[in-house]
């Protein structure tokens, strides 16, 4: 049964941190999230404009609402106010609290004071494990942190002299390496930089360690994998709200049936066509490759081959599994997101006027032109050949093609937003 952890943090209008966040984390993690709404931020992905303080007493109430009701395994505490500190540690006292320490916006709007930060370390620090980023460590402990060695101090000092349970010091504002001090010992959780959008980090990071508690992880286990969640979480990140993705790995699997399914069908229509597409494969074979809104691609494992005098896909479709149009692929979506899949076959010059003929916008690169340091770079060539094509039409192509090289196979790219076009277009280019 799914495990109950409450979370007392505030609304974030913008759709990106807090309660929807920490909502979204708790249920992505397969555990039933109890919401007390301790503020409301009127804000954008740009700025906070304010906030509108929930009374103590409401806070309690909604607080007592879901004890009386849920068995709580465990409690994390997010955006709070100096006022409410008090019926806080009151109404959660005997329960495992992970504490996020939210002192100020990205954009700078401060939301506790120098007196609500005491109010923090007197009643609700001690007993509850800490999770502060580089400047709240700083402001909490009076360290200046400036390695992972300060962090360590800091985390020390958290434990040691205010009395935290356990303490979690978050590198992301220093070198992406997370130090946890619990039961005496040190441990360093090393990550890496995840390109996306990070509002909403550090409560998804406190919400996922507090659901992974919840599942009865130890302590280190638990940190390790909300770490590993929030830079997945960064990673898929969308950017309606410019914020982290909590639910990634829902979206991420529904989306990578969708898109097996979609590309298994088109690759049944290509087969279909038989004879007519039987001397356009590549000499290489012909590929079909599709990309997911989060830049995973599906091929056809093996390619798509002459047999006889028809065509057959040597594997079934797979993630990942043509490295060139994954390549082709992902470089044209940089410039044009809403494209989607691509296809090669071999060039003829019937093929490129056929396309011109029906109006299919056409552009080339010539990789006599490529420049040495992209042929001497590892697998740079057709990075450097989709810019090309792009910048020489100046806007995007359905069609780009290559004349080849020394022991290079000349060859035509057909692009489309969705498998099924790409499938269309090649059927009126070899009807």
């Amino acid at each position: 049964m799914p495990m109950a952890v409450l979370i007392i943090a505030g609304l974030d209008t913008g759709g990106g941190a807090g309660l929807k966040a920490d909502i979204e984390t708790v249920s992505a993690l397969n555990e039933h999230p109890l919401p007390v709404v301790s503020a409301i931020t009127y804000q954008n992905p740009n700025e906070v404009r304010g906030v509108f303080i929930a009374p103590p007493e409401t806070i309690r109430e909604q607080i007592r609402a879901v004890r009386d009701a849920f068995d709580i395994r465990a409690v994390k505490i997010g955006l709070i106010h100096g006022g409410a500190i008090e019926a806080i540690a009151e109404e959660t006292k005997g329960l495992r609290k992970i504490l996020d320490p939210v002192m100020a916006s990205t954009s700078g709007f401060q939301f506790l004071s120098p007196e609500d930060v005491g109010r923090l370390k007197k009643r609700l620090v001690p007993g509850s494990i800490v999770t502060p980023n580089v400047p709240e460590a700083e402001v909490l402990t009076g360290i200046k942190i400036n390695s992972v060695e300060d962090m360590r101090k800091a985390a020390r000092v958290l434990v040691e002299e205010l009395s935290a349970e356990a303490a979690v010091v978050k590198g992301g504002h220093l070198n992406f390496t997370d130090v946890l001090y619990w039961n005496g010992e040190v441990f360093e959780i090393p990550g890496e930089h995840a390109e996306g959008f990070t509002h909403g980090t550090g409560c998804a990071f406190s919400t996922a360690l507090a659901a992974f508690i919840a599942k009865g992880l130890r302590l280190p286990e638990a940190v390790e994998k909300a770490k590993r969640f929030v830079e997945g979480a960064i990673r898929f990140s969308r950017g309606e709200g410019k914020a982290i993705n909590p639910i990634w790995e829902l979206q991420r699997d529904a989306q990578r049936w969708r898109s097996k399914e979609e590309l298994g069908d088109a690759v049944n229509r290509l087969v279909k066509m038989g004879e007519l597409l039987n001397r356009h494969v590549a000499e290489v074979g012909t590929n079909f490759a599709l990309a997911t809104d989060f830049n995973e691609v599906f091929a056809v494992k093996g390619r798509i081959v002459r047999y006889d005098k028809t065509v057959k896909p040597v594997g079934p479709v797979e993630l990942n599994a043509s490295d060139h149009l994954r390549r082709a692929l992902l470089k044209m979506r940089e410039f044009y997101p809403e494209v989607k899949a691509v296809l090669n076959l071999r060039y003829s010059e019937e093929l490129v006027e056929k396309a011109k003929k029906l109006g299919l916008k056409v552009s080339f690169y010539d990789r006599r032109e490529e420049p040495e340091e992209v042929k001497r770079a590892e697998r740079g060539t057709m990075e450097w050949g989709i810019e090309t094509a792009v910048k020489r039409l100046g806007e995007r192509p359905d069609i780009v093609y290559h004349l080849g090289d020394w022991g290079k196979e000349p060859m035509i790219l057909v692009f489309g937003s969705n498998a099924e076009e790409v499938v269309e277009r090649v059927r009126l280019l070899i009807s």
